[in-house]
């Protein structure tokens, strides 16, 4: 009888997902799981099923002798070193877009928990403290939103917003007057510096990639544009937003405030959680239970036609575009 491949997960995954694996693999479930636990252990497995957890760079890459198939259970690829991987011949799998729905409707969360205020009236009432005047908050209709980003979670967020009328904005990586036309088609309005939109719009949503170009994309110089009653939500990735700008900016209060779901040292205190004009989660925007079966139902399908002998090398790096 031919040996099973020996598979590793080092992240949470949907029940669909483990069930399928432990079917077919000789899976071993280990998370959380430390760098050094992680290192010592790689070169054991044949394939190797991650989401955000862990970082796949060279020092890992050169203990895991036997790793011919990464899986990562998500859309981003910032922890993972695909020119390395690349270089290796390992295939590599993600499953971009999935999540988009589930982090677009965070974003608006967001928005309703910073001009609601809505986590200090829970945390109020739960004192009975029923200070009604003071959480006179903003509605969302017809606010102009700007969004840093128009790939997969941009465009989910434009369709959302047009349920509240919002005038939609955006900025991309690549402008040009014949996206400037698609875009006025849609009726977005698409901006050629952050500056501009920054300064044009009551919410902005942070929703981008990171990467070598969107590293500290927004600072002080941004958000000095930004109106007294806006507020910025960070879905993308930490390290977009320069936290030390933010939290200088937000202390002052020079605008409402800022929400965001990712940070650039994950796990760790921030200065940001001190003021009580900023909103943290902690990188939930793909957990719906809606998103993590999509997830498991594309790599499911990936793997049966692996295994079947079907499957086709497939793209290195299909992150979503700015």
């Amino acid at each position: 009888m031919e040996s099973k491949d020996k598979l590793l997960i080092v992240d949470p995954v949907h029940e669909k997902l483990l069930s399928f694996l432990k079917r077919n693999y000789d899976v071993t479930v280990k998370h959380p799981i430390s760098r050094e636990e992680l290192i010592s252990q790689i070169g054991q497995y044949d394939i190797l099923v991650l989401r955000s957890g862990a970082q796949v760079d060279m020092e890992l890459l050169n203990k895991a002798k036997k790793i011919h198939t990464i899986i990562r259970a998500g859309t981003g690829t910032d922890n993972i070193d695909l020119e390395k991987v690349n270089e290796k011949g390992i295939i590599f799998y993600n499953t971009p877009s999935t999540n988009a729905r589930a982090v677009a409707e965070l974003s608006f969360s967001m928005m309703h928990c910073l001009y609601r205020h809505i986590f200090r009236a829970g945390n109020e009432i739960r004192e009975n403290i029923w200070d009604k005047k003071s959480l006179l908050g903003f509605e969302l209709s017809y606010k102009k939103l700007g969004l840093v980003g128009f790939g997969s979670i941009g465009k989910e967020i434009a369709d959302i917003a047009s349920g509240y009328h919002m005038d939609v904005h955006c900025t991309v990586s690549e402008y040009s007057c014949d996206r400037v036309k698609k875009l006025s088609n849609q009726n977005i309005t698409l901006h050629s510096n952050l500056s501009t939109m920054f300064s044009h719009c009551d919410i902005i949503v942070v929703c981008c990639p990171y990467n070598q170009y969107t590293r500290d994309l927004i600072g002080a110089e941004e958000l000095s544009h930004l109106g007294q009653r806006a507020v910025l939500i960070n879905v993308a990735r930490g390290g977009v937003v320069n936290e030390i700008d933010l939290y200088n900016v937000l202390k002052e209060r020079f605008f409402f405030g800022a929400a965001s779901d990712v940070f650039e040292h994950e796990r760790q205190p921030s200065p940001l959680f001190t003021l009580n004009n900023f909103i943290g989660t902690p990188h939930i925007g793909a957990m719906s239970h809606e998103s993590q079966e999509k997830i498991a139902d594309l790599i499911i399908d990936y793997l049966e036609r692996q295994l079947s002998g079907n499957g086709s090398e497939i793209s290195r790096n299909r992150e979503f575009t700015i």
